[in-house]
């Protein structure tokens, strides 16, 4: 999604998940952070704040394809005093990036690694995080659980279903109404779906529209092969934003990895 101000419409309500990423930066203590696909930079803030909190000389890089999420990101940090100068942004593809630096800790929050689609540019992902870890650097991601039930019906049914209804989202917008009809390929292990938007706004006009969004389905046992052949073993795992232990019943992977061969770790 190339659209900034929909984009924050929709995702700048969602904030259970600040105090999981707070803490993580308060055990680890990081002096750098990198966090792949960083969008609009809802949780640069909060991130950065949090290292500053423990490390005067703590830096933040934010990673994203989207040249105009980036440039609402640059916004929110330019009016920002505190940031400014703290957090970098970078416009590159999270599956296929190199840079100079090597970080304590990696961030792939809010589902980023189900938007990186296929099993190769999954891996290369992945050890592209492997390769910009500082010894003893961490790995946290934030990826929703696939589940089988709604899958198969997906497979069967494309059902379409009120993903939204947001009243007041924004200045000027009195309300978002989303509607999502999904089709899962079992082949592919991607739901492909199609966001039917309508935007009412307070001057009386409607806008429709629409986007598409695949996302990757990634069972556990997957990821953890994933995960191994980037060089990377999980040390954490945990199945909520409150750090329950991760079993059949958790909706989330909140799982930190660490280098493999990383004596440090």
């Amino acid at each position: 999604f190339d659209d900034a101000r929909l984009y924050d419409i929709e995702t700048g309500r969602h904030t259970e998940d600040i105090p999981y990423w707070e803490r993580l930066i308060d055990e680890l203590r990081p002096a750098s952070v990198l966090e792949l696909g960083c969008g609009t930079g809802r949780l640069l803030g909060p991130i950065a704040r949090r290292g500053l909190a423990h490390r005067a000389e703590f830096r933040l890089v934010g990673l994203d394809l989207s040249a105009p999420l980036l440039e609402a990101a640059r916004e929110r940090i330019g009016a920002d005093s505190e940031l400014r100068g703290i957090v970098r942004l970078v416009e590159a593809d999270m599956s296929d990036f190199a840079l100079e630096d090597r970080f304590d800790l990696v961030i792939i929050a809010f589902n980023g690694l189900g938007f990186v689609v296929g099993p190769g540019r999954q891996r290369a992902c992945l050890h592209a995080v492997r390769h910009h870890l500082a010894p003893g650097g961490r790995l946290a991601i934030d990826l929703i659980v696939p589940r089988v039930s709604y899958l198969a019906l997906s497979e069967r049914t494309s059902p379409v279903r009120l993903g939204e209804d947001l009243h007041d989202p924004a200045p000027g917008v009195t309300r978002l109404l989303r509607y999502d009809t999904e089709r899962y390929d079992p082949v592919r292990q991607v739901d492909d779906s199609i966001y039917q938007y309508e935007l009412q706004h307070a001057d009386g006009r409607v806008e429709r529209f629409s986007r598409d969004l695949s996302w990757q389905m990634t069972f556990p046992n997957e990821l953890e092969l994933l995960m191994e052949g980037a060089g990377l073993r999980v040390t954490d795992r945990y199945g909520d934003y409150e750090r329950s232990p991760f079993d059949r019943r958790s909706p989330l992977y909140l799982w930190i990895a660490a280098a493999a061969d990383d004596p440090a770790s």
